[in-house]
């Protein structure tokens, strides 16, 4: 018979996936060690593999959690605005996240872009899979804006898409690198621009 998961249990798993989606992006994936994440939440080190099947399953459950708080589904729900509405939200909960965090930490899907692929296919398979999805979610989002007259740009919406996503990512990385925020309002600057 199956063990179920007692409230204590799923409170453990929960406090491991906060600890790993904060040590993971201030220390990244080769910095944050199970021992480290087990000290953090009070728990011994076996406790760990009750919950997580390995350090790498733990990375993509915090990748996921990550990339929730990016919006895609608000971004792509047509009863939640205009397409332009919804690309303008999309953009300010990032300037929003980027001027408090950006400097500081960075992006974590950056972060680990840059560390763990060589590593782990899994992990950058979740990246990559996160990044393109982001990217067809705002592609698909500019076209709707496009069609509804409130978008001009000549750029293929697609390209359009990529060249967001990318600059965002890149640019959270400088903003990490010079622990400045500088970056980010470029970022917001150029888009603005592109977005017409």
């Amino acid at each position: 018979m199956a063990r179920t998961k007692t409230a204590v249990s799923l409170d453990t798993k929960r406090r491991i996936a906060d600890a790993a989606l904060e040590q993971f992006h201030l220390k990244g994936y080769n910095g944050t060690s199970v021992q480290d994440l087990m000290s953090a939440v009070g728990a011994p080190k076996g406790t760990f593999y009750n919950h997580f099947a390995s350090k790498e399953a733990l990375a993509v459950d915090a990748l996921r959690r990550y990339g929730d708080g990016f919006g895609l589904a608000a971004l792509a729900d047509a009863g939640s605005g205009t397409p332009r509405e919804r690309i303008d939200r999309h953009l300010a909960g990032l300037m929003a996240s980027g001027l408090t965090v950006a400097a500081e930490k960075g992006c974590l899907m950056a972060n680990l872009a840059g560390e763990v692929p060589a590593h782990s296919a899994t992990v950058a398979s979740a990246i990559g899979d996160f990044l393109l999805l982001w990217t067809a979610t705002l592609a698909g989002a500019i076209d709707e804006a496009k069609a509804a007259g409130e978008l001009t740009s000549d750029i293929p919406s697609g390209d359009l898409a990529e060249f967001i996503v990318n600059a965002w990512e890149g640019g959270a990385v400088k903003s990490k690198a010079t622990s400045s925020n500088e970056s980010v309002r470029t970022f917001e600057r150029m888009v603005a621009l592109l977005l017409r």
